[in-house]
């Protein structure tokens, strides 16, 4: 990854209060912690995961033209930079760099819809500004970092993804961001496992508005409550009036103005709320605003829709906890077609798993025609379990009539992804 701003070694090894074995004044022109695209002059960080250890492809990285190497223990490579811990040298690194831009950073978290409302709000404002935002979906301690090092300077907002599994995780991304505006989207049990109850979710993605500054700005789900600071603006599906939904997309009423745009269901509608929030303040005009919602297209495996003649199958394989597994459900029911609902496991929800499991089971089996089920925790659905992916697709493709709706949705370790490629192939 390029950077806009040259740095030098020495420089970065003080910035990470790292020990650097070989005193050198060479010129960084970029990070990386891939030797798969690394290129000649970049920096490598050996960043330690939970299947692979960057420490192990250094000797690699350094045949490519690695300027130097990040590590935790000697390699006995040219240019080594030796800290106690890669991934927060990346952090601290990061920080740096950020301190050199003086530009406005959007930062955006929640449970649902983190990655919508930054597309949105990135269409919005690219019509009048000068912007950078996350690219797929880099908002963890290795993803944000990457982002920061892509800024130029030149821009005039950068809008970022905040991502978080563990208590801390947000403050410190807010500690290497800065971000002067801050958006959370919705709280709810997603990655409950990490947090131990709702109300440690709450407190983790509240941290995002406490660290605003002063100056700064807020704009929060109007259901979340406890937080005492100026600037906090609400936005609520209530805002928005004459609401239709249907299979080609979306339209509703804000402000006296109709809006219309291609992402399915009322999720994305309030996905649309929150981004209009944020761009109104920002002084963008209606005409843009509603441009921008015409022309923007869903994220592969967010409530995507793909057609195969009559059939529609609604890809939202990218992930799933019980707020958005409703809210997909809830979309389907609105549509006039036999409703044959594809799910999996909603992991990392720790001692209440099985709850949640059976009450959306419940609920699903209420809500359509076919439950057809793979997964461990899936069992507790209570519709059509199967253990093997290639014997469900038998049976889906056995039930088929040709114009149902079919909902594919599962936690991201799932690769439910699979089960949509080999049904199209089968059709």
């Amino acid at each position: 990854m390029v950077m806009h701003n040259e740095l030098l070694l020495n420089e970065v090894a003080k910035v990470m209060n790292g020990r650097i074995c070989k005193s050198d004044r060479e010129l960084i022109r970029g990070i990386s912690i891939d030797t798969r695209n690394i290129r000649p002059g970049e920096l490598f960080f050996a960043l330690k995961g939970e299947n692979t250890d960057g420490h192990n492809y250094t000797h690699d990285a350094v045949n490519k033209g690695a300027i130097g190497l990040v590590v935790q223990h000697s390699k006995q490579e040219p240019n080594e930079i030796i800290v106690n811990d890669t991934l927060f040298a990346l952090g601290e690194l990061a920080k740096y760099y950020r301190k050199k831009f003086d530009v406005h950073i959007i930062a955006i978290t929640g449970t649902n819809g983190k990655t919508t409302v930054k597309n949105l709000i990135a269409a919005i404002l690219k019509t009048r500004y000068r912007i950078l935002f996350t690219r797929k979906s880099f908002n963890s301690l290795i993803g944000l970092p990457l982002m920061i090092f892509e800024m130029s300077g030149e821009e005039d907002y950068v809008v970022l993804e905040m991502g978080t599994s563990n208590p801390g995780e947000i403050k410190r991304l807010c500690s290497i961001a800065r971000p002067f505006i801050g958006v959370i989207t919705n709280i709810g049990p997603g990655h409950i496992q990490g947090f131990g109850s709702l109300d440690g979710i709450r407190k983790e993605k509240v941290t995002l508005i406490e660290s605003l500054p002063d100056n700064g700005f807020g704009v929060i789900n109007e259901n979340i409550t406890g937080i005492n600071r100026k600037n906090i603006f609400e936005f609520s599906i209530t805002e928005a009036e004459e609401i239709e939904t249907d299979e080609t997309g979306s339209s509703f009423v804000y402000r006296g103005n109709r809006f219309f745009t291609p992402l399915l269901g009322l999720s994305n509608i309030h996905n649309c709320l929150a981004a209009l929030a944020v761009t109104e303040k920002l002084g963008v005009d209606v005409d843009m605003q509603q441009r921008s919602l015409r022309s923007i297209n869903s994220e592969p495996g967010r409530l995507e829709p793909i057609r195969h003649d009559s059939l529609l199958i609604i890809n939202d394989t990218y992930n799933a906890n019980p707020v958005s597994m409703k809210s997909a459900i809830d979309f389907v029911v609105r549509l006039n077609r036999r409703k044959i609902l594809v799910l999996g496991d909603m992991l990392e929800l720790g001692e209440e798993s099985e709850k949640y499991h059976k009450e959306i089971g419940e609920y699903a089996r209420a809500h359509c025609d076919y439950l057809i089920a793979f997964g461990k925790e899936s069992e507790s659905y209570g519709g059509m379990h199967f253990e093997d992916k290639d014997v469900l697709i038998r049976h889906l493709c056995k039930i088929l009539r040709g114009d149902e709706v079919i909902l594919v949705k599962a936690s991201r370790a799932m690769k439910f992804e699979e089960i949509v490629r080999k049904l199209l192939r089968r059709l």
